[in-house]
């Protein structure tokens, strides 16, 4: 079976992070990144008149289509799979209209429903995909109906556990308390700053640290004991992970997310929102899924002032973060692959 994958990368990820490291693990994989010879005034032409219901198609878009299209032309008599890591753009043209009798297509979803549903209208493209993986329990039963589909399976989003590790353990005790919050897609910014100032006079010398896209810092409340972090680089963001007490991230909605799962590998105890696909995530690990801000003020406290508890969580998470390494998702996606094209 030859794989072919269509590339996306968010480019707020940091190089260690995001769905497309799955590639990684499937070396002998062709990747289509939109490297083609088409004249980009008429990719952008091609992208214009596309439906905007039908998910995001832009230029680049077309440039993977075009480089898609050549490769699919080749050896037609062999099983073939093209798998888009991102379902909720670049599936047009070929999903449509070329078909094969060996090629199956496949593609991997991150919205929650609630946004898939509003965000794509125009199911005509979608429809045709042969296979959907989905990286929230909570997108499941949503896809089979959604696009018709039968072949539909929660397959969780990967983490690289060998570059998000815990940090040694320091023969000196830590003074101060260090809240850390990672991330802006859904998060709950309004819950976040209402809990932060509480604790800020509850709790003496804590430290927040906040890392986000520089366009998203005005969403926080400025106060001299939070810090805002932008354009950080790899090294720096496990830094950030290892030396934090707690992760504080009120979600809106969510299926998979990054910033939880490099949390997880790093041992770091979780105070989240109780919403989405989160709690299979965090399932047995004693982290904490909740719903109210006097919920998120009294746990956060006490997960503070108790290192055991913050130990015994650490390694929970961190045992937890193992289930979800790339090379085990990606044998699951394998195989998933090779049942979508044998039926």
């Amino acid at each position: 079976m030859h794989t072919i994958f269509v590339h996306h990368r968010s480019s707020h990820h940091a190089k260690n992070s995001g769905y497309s490291r799955l590639i990684d693990y499937f070396p002998e994989a062709t990747s289509i990144f939109g490297k083609s010879t088409l004249p980009y005034k008429l990719a952008k032409l091609i992208s214009k008149s596309s439906s905007k219901q039908a998910g995001l198609y832009d230029s680049a878009s077309v440039m993977k289509e075009y480089e898609l299209f050549k490769v699919l032309k080749s050896n037609k008599s062999k099983a073939k799979i093209v798998h888009y890591l991102n379902g909720e753009r670049d599936v047009r043209f070929n999903v449509k209209y070329n078909r094969q009798r060996k090629l199956k297509y496949c593609a991997s979803f991150h919205k929650p429903p609630a946004i898939l549903k509003t965000q794509i209208t125009n199911l005509s493209y979608l429809k045709n995909l042969n296979a959907a993986v989905c990286v929230g329990e909570n997108q499941v039963d949503f896809l089979k109906e959604y696009l018709h589909l039968e072949q539909v399976k929660y397959i969780p989003h990967g983490v690289d556990t060998q570059f998000f590790t815990p940090l040694v353990p320091e023969t000196t005790v830590k003074q101060s308390k260090n809240i850390l919050f990672v991330g802006q897609h859904l998060r709950n910014f309004k819950t976040f700053n209402a809990v932060v100032k509480v604790l800020i006079e509850k709790i003496k010398g804590l430290q927040v640290d906040v890392i986000l896209r520089k366009e998203y810092a005005t969403e926080i409340r400025l106060h001299d004991q939070i810090k805002i972090h932008h354009n950080i680089n790899d090294i720096e963001l496990r830094s950030f992970y290892q030396k934090a007490d707690v992760l504080f991230l009120p979600l809106l909605d969510a299926t998979a997310c990054n910033s939880i799962l490099e949390a997880l590998a790093c041992g770091l105890p979780i105070v989240t929102s109780d919403v989405g696909g989160v709690s299979s995530y965090l399932g047995n690990t004693g982290n904490f899924l909740l719903k109210d801000q006097e919920a998120y003020i009294e746990t956060l406290v006490q997960i503070l002032e108790n290192t055991e508890q913050r130990e015994n969580i650490a390694r929970q998470s961190r045992q937890k973060a193992l289930n979800y390494d790339w090379l085990e998702i990606a044998n699951q996606v394998r195989e998933f692959h090779n049942l979508v094209i044998n039926n």
